[in-house]
């Protein structure tokens, strides 16, 4: 059973009009420190906005509007739908003359909306958000890595959450977006800021790190993983490595010990060090770890038993980050266990979802080799009956080096036991080859061509009993396969293992 989430430990969630009222009445975005801040000139002038927003979709009201621009929209096209939903400001990088007319905006609301015109309104939320983490108190956690990013934001966030005001990256907000508006959810009553920080190039993370200024920071790993924009991973660890070098020196620098590319990190950082390890004895590590019905159990510092209800020795390594960062800000070890132990399954990570009697392992969240590695590792490691069904996607942003790392993870799938191999779409081939050049029987690994294609095999080999492991890159929607399956197996259960033969062919 999962406890219901502390609301009044989490900051920010009152979003009332009366409060937006009063914290505009006590907000520093006024038009002129908005100019400030970014370099931006008072185009017309207002009241302060309470606080900021990117969407004119939603409730604007007594916001800051910022109309960024995309690769596909161009937020200054939605000015006047942020005034409509009542936004007080908005920032811009256009002449007024370019917008609706203000005495338009005027005829929206009683009053029209303070306008600061800037160079670059991406730049300029950047800034705005620099500026209100700067005058909060909160103790802000960084989270990066190849891997399990999220999920120990989750986590964590969770537990802080239940000891103290706690505002955490909502979903995957990890972008130059997303990471501004984490840090706008940080209020006068927060006492910490779990922000997760994703890059696709050099320097991104670099450039969030400078905006967030975490006191403590966290590397989950370092795997091949958008390598298009990264080139190597010895790319991705130099990208990495800008979070723990942008720690203080009064701040804390939690490490994967177990990767070579993380514990070089220990280098770069001010900060003090520690390490997690499910191998050896670290500043805290985990022995004895078994995979069952109900998640993970294994021995913390080699003593204390504890439970994850989720699968994979990755999760024991997110537990221990966590534990280290929980430990640092002052909560007790027994009151992050019994948090850690009621933490939901993360969506469509290694989520387990049971129908007639098949449990489908949905981790389509995302794929990259470590991850599907990580994925086989869990899923080889349960014991009882039934068949070990993989469904792998195409792995993307992979560059030159994709078709060697399909076929290496190929190569993974029968070294891990599983019984039945089904690969999606042309991208996801050299899965295939690597699985049968590593011995794997070329009657159990299917290349189908799309989803429906999946669909119609599964139902048709899938028993009782089986357990079946999906995932891909995101862009793949393999989710959607699961949503389908799911589905089809209560409309119409599977035959048992006397009526269908395992081989197909």
């Amino acid at each position: 059973m999962v406890a219901p989430m502390n609301r009044r430990a989490e900051a920010g969630s009152d979003e009332s009009p009366r409060r937006r009222e009063r914290a505009a009445r006590g907000s520093w975005l006024t038009p002129a420190a908005v100019a400030r801040v970014t370099g931006g000139e008072v185009q017309h002038r207002g009241g302060a906005a309470a606080t900021i927003t990117t969407d004119s979709r939603g409730d604007c009201s007594g916001k800051l509007f910022i109309a960024l621009r995309g690769p596909n929209h161009d937020g200054h096209a939605f000015v006047a739908d942020a005034v409509r939903r009542g936004a007080v400001g908005l920032l811009v990088d256009r002449a007024c003359g370019e917008l609706p007319p203000l005495d338009r905006l005027d005829a929206l609301r009683s009053s029209a909306p303070f306008v600061v015109r800037v160079a670059d309104t991406g730049r300029a939320l950047l800034d705005l958000a620099g500026e209100h983490r700067r005058r909060h108190r909160a103790k802000v956690v960084g989270i990066t890595g190849s891997c399990g990013k999220t999920s120990t934001k989750e986590w964590l966030g969770a537990v802080l959450a239940a000891a103290m005001p706690t505002v955490r990256s909502p979903g995957s907000f990890n972008n130059q977006v997303g990471v501004p508006l984490t840090l706008f959810a940080i209020d006068p009553r927060t006492r910490a800021a779990v922000v997760e920080i994703g890059t696709n190039a050099p320097g991104e993370i670099a450039q969030l790190s400078s905006v967030a200024r975490p006191d403590i920071g966290i590397v989950t790993c370092v795997a091949p993983a958008h390598l298009e924009g990264l080139g190597s991973v010895d790319g991705v660890a130099r990208e990495k490595a800008s979070l723990p070098a942008s720690l203080p020196a009064d701040g804390l620098c939690i490490l994967n010990g177990d990767d070579a590319s993380c514990r070089a990190m220990a280098e770069v950082t001010k900060a003090a060090v520690q390490f997690t390890s499910v191998s050896r004895a670290t500043d805290w590590f985990a022995t004895d770890v078994r995979f069952h019905a109900l998640g993970t159990t294994f021995l913390l510092q080699g003593e204390r038993p504890v439970t994850l209800p989720r699968l994979g020795t990755h999760n024991v390594y997110n537990a221990l980050a966590v534990i280290a960062a929980a430990s640092h800000l002052g909560v007790a070890e027994e009151d992050v266990l019994a948090s850690l132990a009621a933490v939901p399954s993360a969506a469509r990570r290694l989520e387990p979802k049971c129908a007639a009697g098949v449990t489908i392992f949905d981790d389509t969240y995302n794929m990259n080799p470590q991850s599907a590695r990580a994925a086989l590792q869990a899923v080889a490691g349960l014991s009882g009956p039934g068949r070990r069904i993989t469904v792998f996607g195409e792995m993307l942003e992979l560059g030159a080096a994709s078709q060697e790392l399909h076929r290496a993870l190929g190569a993974e799938v029968p070294r891990t036991k599983q019984d039945l191999l089904v690969c999606v779409g042309a991208g996801a081939a050299p899965i295939a080859d690597g699985a049968v050049a590593a011995g794997m029987p070329a009657r159990l690994v299917h290349r189908v061509p799309d989803i429906a294609a999946a669909l119609a095999l599964l139902k048709h080999v899938l028993r009782p009993t089986d357990r079946l492991l999906c995932k891909a890159s995101r862009r793949v929607a393999l989710d959607s396969l699961v949503d389908q399956l799911l589905v089809e197996l209560e409309a119409a259960p599977p035959k048992d293992a006397s009526a269908v033969a395992m081989e197909h062919g």
